[in-house]
């Protein structure tokens, strides 16, 4: 069976409608935050430029919907990028004025070629957007919170292979043009509709996998109250809320917080080999010991359905490296205990105020990077061994 581009645009259509579809209520519904919205709107950006190269095909002559197909298109890439980056906490300024820069060059640069430009118009930086999207995209998914969530090492690999392939075709465009036998074989729009399904499904799964993890603990920002779970521990933003209460008075005072974030591995394996109900049990009982044993005046609170951070106040003589060693091995043998067939990696981060500032969203990002990269090499912080 043979497919022609035509089929193959319509199947990315098809495929890309459901996952907006889908994604997009979802986030309505969850009141998801900036992470999501971004997501949301490559799905978006990814049905508006299908519906606008199928308008392309029946009408020939309408180079605009190229050109904002073209924009569209890079687009899509663009704000997988800029969720992932927005999930990591990065500072968005820089990233939203590159995208807006990079898609505006890509609709201008179609648009300037006119009606004479064909289905073509704009390629060379249409290409080159989508690859440098696609780079950015692949490194931000290997940093930060996302780099711990063992799915998104398949949007890192989609990534880069579209970072790459957009690349190639770039050079073999202009070195030989789309009537070469090489471009057709390797390049012309029915492996690139090909790409976008593989994305688009990539996408789909990881980005809500992140956002399961990132609204599970979500609540109303409008309420000023502070809620804990079942397990009594505070929910993220109230956790963060609290934090950002206590880290002024901390300074005004010359104390220095303490911020250790702890977080265990392999659930998602451990689901898989032996059952969801192990790897629920593992949860519970990590969940628990990290309550248990954290400081008995420290605040407690989640990171995500898988991290735990702990926040409390040190002094002259308070020993960090042991609290955080003690902290991990008690909650490591309280995991243990349990006599479950795997026995997960937990790793501990450490970020101190006077080291990292005196903002909650930054000590709660050092903890966590230190924690998730403690997980994938075995190395704790402050020569903890």
């Amino acid at each position: 069976m043979t497919l022609d581009s035509v089929s193959l645009q319509v199947a990315a259509l098809l495929v890309i409608l459901v996952s907006t579809t889908m994604y997009v209520l979802d986030t309505l519904m969850l009141k998801d935050g900036i992470a999501s919205r971004y997501w949301s709107g490559a799905y978006l950006s990814g049905c508006l430029s299908a519906l606008c190269y199928l308008i392309a095909l029946v009408l020939p002559d309408a180079f605009v919907a190229t050109a904002i197909g073209n924009g569209f298109f890079v687009g899509a890439t663009g704000f997988i990028w800029l969720g992932c980056a927005a999930f990591n906490r990065r500072a968005m300024r820089v990233p939203v004025i590159v995208w807006c820069a990079a898609v505006l060059a890509v609709i201008v640069a179609a648009l300037a070629e006119g009606p004479n430009g064909g289905p073509w118009a704009g390629a060379v930086p249409f290409f080159l957007g989508n690859a440098l999207f696609g780079t950015l995209g692949s490194i931000e998914t290997r940093r930060g919170v996302v780099r711990g969530r063992w799915s998104a090492a398949g949007l890192t690999v989609i990534l880069a292979i579209g970072a790459v392939w957009f690349s190639a075709r770039a050079v073999v465009f202009v070195a030989l043009g789309t009537e070469s036998e090489l471009f057709h074989a390797a390049f012309d729009t029915r492996l690139a509709s090909m790409l976008t399904i593989v994305l688009v499904v990539a996408a789909v799964v990881v980005t809500s996998t992140l956002r399961s993890g990132d609204s599970a603990s979500r609540v109303n920002l409008a309420a000023q109250n502070l809620t804990v779970d079942g397990d009594g521990i505070l929910f993220r933003d109230s956790f963060r809320g609290a934090l950002s209460i206590l880290l002024p008075r901390a300074k005004s005072a010359g104390e220095d917080p303490c911020v250790i974030c702890l977080r265990i591995d392999d659930l998602r394996r451990v689901s898989m080999a032996f059952g969801p109900e192990q790897a629920d049990a593992i949860l519970r009982a990590f969940r628990e010991a990290v309550r248990r044993h954290a400081p008995t005046m420290a605040l407690v609170g989640q990171t995500d359905t898988t991290g735990v951070t702990v926040a409390f106040v040190t002094t002259s003589v308070t020993d960090v490296r042991r609290v955080a060693r003690s902290l991990r091995d008690r909650v490591v043998a309280d995991v243990a205990a349990l006599g479950t067939s795997v026995a997960p990696v937990v790793g501990a981060g450490v970020a101190l105020a006077s080291q990292v500032g005196f903002e909650a969203e930054e000590l709660i990002r050092s903890a966590d990077s230190a924690a998730a990269e403690a997980v994938l090499t075995g190395e704790l912080p402050f020569g903890i061994a």
